[in-house]
């Protein structure tokens, strides 16, 4: 869509700043007060009550942040008359890091220092008002009009309640800067944020995130989750106190890694940086190398000054030793900051780390005889039974009463058996899932499956989601003719996702898609089956 056919009362477009999976960011002038915007325009549609709650959440955690000097400001927001969600932000001319880590290089260690005390304030900030950020990464991080740093998107704000789970919809992750028990799809937590602020300060001072290949090649998500074990790699002409924050900010149980943003903060405005000289170090990626994907449309590249200076955190001066407050341990005078490390950086120093990461990724738990990796054959091809079932890779379906096979010329049917899921992971568009058994409770369930696009061969969720048949087929209004008696006495709103063939089911030859849905229950989960057909 160019952004010509875009248009928004009281503003006027200028142009497309970037453009991603999930939305565009258009640069725009707020006529009203003569300002420029940037313009994020979301590419999905809000079709429930639950869609707007997620949208306003989205809006409240930046909302509240927006007075942060480290916090990209948001102006406003609302819903555009096709029903897609907008929110009109700050606009940051001078880019992305993660434009100028590509474009320039590794930072010196005293810009990566300066940028990641502001930014660790940011986030405490975040912490402290319930939020938890879940995707920083050098894209996230922007350079304002006046030079200065400051976080943007909080497209996957979570605000964690006791006993609740975070969100039930996909979850979705950079994999080179999510922390490792996200892989595992674990509850969120400010550990988390933590680990993916250290990953990308690693990230700006050497040129590449932790463990990634000096060469820039990419690595396959089983490859980057053994990785995960290794010890920290120190990085090479960077002052042992740095090297000790980042090294306890990424260890890879969060169980011993540095969980409050605010103690990172401290420990990094610590750090002293007057005795390297170094403008960078490390070897710049080469310019065909690839950038670790990006979730959410960033700012295109602009030119942006030689030195990022960002704003100094709140508490602190500019002064060149401002950032390094004397430190005191327990039961000792104050001593010069230059020959002591951060009190809790000496406290974590003694606690023994175990780690153990599995090899491979999980795709499906609680596999029982109908689960579609057990089958001995998994094509997309169908043999009809003497019943008039089909089978997809192993999976019972029938056409009998299913409003899926209804839709002309995709090939859609239900399923004679409940198939049920707890979970839903994203990462970079592939898909990992958790198999849950239908009686118990879980957040999935399959109410559609159908042959892939002949146009739409993909295993990628990102890329699948926006084909018209695809989109066609999981609709709310065949999500609805589904439900079986038990699914229609659930009053609660539904939202609909997909499901791609999973790497494995890839490799082995599966060429199908499902359709899946969860009712907005309290806590997110249901038990029984609220879909499939008897045949």
């Amino acid at each position: 869509m160019g952004f010509e056919r875009l248009e928004l009362s009281g503003y006027e477009i200028q142009g497309v700043l970037g453009q991603g999976g999930f939305a565009t960011v258009y640069r725009a002038s707020q006529l009203a007060v003569g300002r420029e915007v940037a313009l994020k325009v979301d590419s999905r549609v809000l079709v429930s009550p639950r869609d707007r709650q997620r949208f306003l959440r989205e809006v409240t955690a930046a909302g509240q942040l927006s007075g942060h000097p480290h916090v990209v400001s948001v102006y406003d927001a609302g819903v555009l008359g096709d029903n897609r969600p907008y929110m009109v932000l700050e606009l940051c001319p001078g880019g992305s890091l993660g434009d100028r880590l590509h474009r320039d290089g590794p930072l010196s260690v005293k810009a990566a220092c300066d940028i990641g005390v502001g930014i660790a304030d940011a986030v405490a900030a975040a912490h402290s008002a319930g939020v938890l950020h879940r995707d920083i990464k050098p894209g996230n991080i922007l350079v304002n009009r006046y030079g200065g740093v400051a976080l943007a998107d909080f497209g996957l704000a979570a605000m964690p309640r006791p006993g609740r789970e975070v969100s039930v919809t996909r979850e979705a992750l950079t994999p080179a800067y999510a922390p490792p028990e996200a892989f595992h799809m674990a509850e969120p937590a400010p550990a988390g944020d933590v680990y993916s602020l250290a990953a990308t300060l690693y990230a700006l001072l050497l040129g590449r995130p932790p463990h990634f290949p000096e060469d820039g090649g990419q690595l396959s998500i089983a490859e980057l989750i053994v990785r995960h074990a290794w010890p920290y790699p120190d990085l090479p002409g960077v002052p042992a106190g740095l090297n000790e924050v980042l090294g306890h900010a990424l260890t890879a149980d969060p169980r011993y890694r540095i969980a409050d943003a605010g103690v990172l903060r401290d420990a990094l405005a610590a750090v002293n940086t007057d005795t390297v000289h170094r403008s960078g170090f490390g070897h710049t990626p080469p310019t065909n190398a690839t950038v670790p994907a990006e979730r959410d449309a960033a700012p295109a590249h602009h030119t942006v000054q030689d030195s990022v200076a960002p704003t100094v955190a709140p508490g602190t001066s500019d002064r060149p030793d401002a950032a390094e407050p004397p430190v005191t341990s327990p039961g000792s005078g104050d001593r010069h900051p230059h020959r002591n490390r951060p009190r809790l950086i000496a406290v974590l120093a003694a606690v023994a780390v175990s780690v153990s990461v599995s090899v491979t990724v999980i795709t499906y738990q609680n596999r029982s005889s109908d689960s579609p990796e057990t089958a001995s054959t998994a094509t997309a091809s169908t043999s009809p039974s003497a019943d008039g079932n089909t089978g997809f890779g192993g999976v019972s379906t029938s056409t009998h009463n299913c409003p899926a096979a209804a839709v002309d010329g995709l090939g859609g049917r239900c399923l004679t058996t409940p198939e049920c899921w707890s979970g839903i992971t994203d990462i970079s568009g592939t898909i990992t899932v958790s198999r849950a058994d239908c009686q118990v409770k879980h957040v999935w369930e399959t109410f559609a499956i159908a042959p892939l696009p002949a146009d739409g061969m993909t295993n990628n969720a990102r890329d699948l989601v926006k084909h018209p048949d695809v989109r066609s087929l999981c609709s709310q209004e065949v999500m609805l003719k589904s439900r079986s008696a038990a699914g229609r006495e659930v009053t609660a709103e539904w939202n609909t996702d997909i499901l791609p063939p999973t790497a494995q089911q890839w490799a082995d030859g599966l060429r199908v898609f499902r359709c899946v849905a969860a009712a907005t229950t309290e806590d997110g989960e249901i038990t029984g089956s609220r879909f499939g057909t008897t045949g």
